[in-house]
């Protein structure tokens, strides 16, 4: 386990939130950016993101139950965001999949005409990707990918910031390979939503500090991106599609027997694999490149 400090002000003057866990979720006093600290150290990224995430014993703690079966909801939202971005720029254009997982994006941005890249922290994770998309997957995090600058016309994240070590590095650094005004999009937890304020200490968010390190409102989200280069362009709900038996293990941290008996009555109606999109978790986020070096934000 390791402490670190706000990675959007710097400042080690946190006030305890509440526990998960082993687990301390904080927010910092400065900015209000809420993160987890102690978490696990980012040496443990190959031991977070083997293949038990995404096939997992508790995935109300950490990862899926069975991420493949995820594929046909996520495809159609991923479709549904291929929609917005192609309001900005259209194929055939350079696209990179920041935290591509398995490569379901990837897959319907090529079948849409796009020339798709791909990376992604598990080395299983990305080998699938390779396999079922046919495109370029780096294996690491997006710096340690070491690709050209000014490189992509589009980058997305879906889901995956919360997740970074580093968000304000892994920003700049995407910053840096997008082409001159190009846009980034993506999708994450709201932690400031009305949701998240109702629910405080209990929101679902927090019950995963085993795999999300950090966790933004829309102006913890804002004051980074600006810090990594960005302007940001929009900011509206996001759709977060999940399967039917997926929602009843995230009963468990506040019920095991609500948890059981959804179960149970998922199993009888055979709903084990029906997508539900719910469009009060997440925010969608368009933000383009601007003409000012990240430095300068700093």
């Amino acid at each position: 386990m390791e402490y670190v400090a706000c990675n959007l002000c710097g400042s080690d003057d946190a006030l305890p939130y509440c526990r998960v866990g082993e687990f301390q979720i904080v927010r910092c006093k400065d900015c209000g950016l809420f993160y987890t600290s102690p978490r696990r150290p980012v040496g443990e990224i190959a031991q977070i993101y083997s293949e038990g995430y995404f096939v997992s014993q508790n995935p109300d703690i950490l990862g899926y139950d069975n991420y493949s079966n995820h594929a046909r909801g996520l495809k159609e939202v991923f479709s549904e965001h291929l929609t917005t971005i192609e309001k900005f720029t259209q194929p055939p254009g350079s696209l990179i999949d920041i935290g591509c997982a398995f490569g379901y994006f990837l897959e319907v941005a090529a079948s849409r005409g796009w020339r798709a890249e791909g990376i992604e922290v598990s080395a299983y994770a990305s080998e699938v990707a390779r396999e079922k998309a046919r495109a370029p997957v780096y294996t690491g995090t997006v710096t340690d990918a070491r690709l050209p600058a000014s490189s992509y016309d589009v980058a997305t994240m879906w889901d995956m910031l919360e997740h970074s070590f580093d968000p304000t590095t892994e920003l700049k650094e995407t910053n840096r390979i997008l082409k001159p005004h190009g846009h980034l999009f993506m999708t994450l937890p709201d932690a400031g939503s009305l949701i998240s304020r109702m629910m405080g200490r209990h929101w679902f968010g927090f019950k995963k500090a085993a795999e999300h390190n950090y966790y933004f409102s829309k102006s913890t989200l804002a004051r980074m991106l600006a810090k990594a280069g960005f302007e940001l362009v929009a900011l509206r709900r996001g759709v977060w599609p999940c399967s039917m038996w997926f929602l009843t293990t995230k009963l468990t941290p506040y019920s095991a027997a609500a948890s059981r008996h959804a179960q149970s009555i998922v199993r009888r109606f055979g709903l084990e694999n029906a997508v539900v999109k719910f469009r009060f978790i997440d925010m969608f986020v368009v933000a383009r490149k601007d003409n000012i070096t990240p430095e300068d934000h700093t």
